[in-house]
């Protein structure tokens, strides 16, 4: 009888995603949490282009949380972040260490 991951619904008639092991409902609130999180990512990602290097450093930092809680999100779900965040958090870090000097 297919069980949710995160929410442990369980029935015969239960649909569960298969690359999440999650239900319908479930995987909806991730995927609206999540693209939340993603659109700032990236409009903080836009704005650093014309940033100065003390903007840089705050937005890189923004960056860098946002991402924790975009990991944090997924392991709620009891799913596993994809290596491309896990980089992308890394980088931003990099990015505020070297505007900061």
């Amino acid at each position: 009888m297919p069980q949710c991951k995160k929410c442990g619904k369980k029935g015969l008639f239960l649909n569960i995603e298969d690359d999440t092991g999650i239900c319908l409902a479930c995987n909806e609130a991730f995927a609206k949490s999540g693209k939340a999180l993603t659109e700032k990512i990236m409009g903080a990602k836009n704005s650093i282009r014309a940033a100065d290097s003390a903007q840089t450093a705050k937005l890189c930092q923004t960056i860098e949380e946002l991402g924790t809680q975009l990991v944090a999100l997924h392991e709620e779900y009891k799913l596993q972040p994809g290596q491309e965040l896990l980089d992308l958090i890394q980088t931003y870090r990099k990015m505020r260490q070297n505007a900061g000097k």
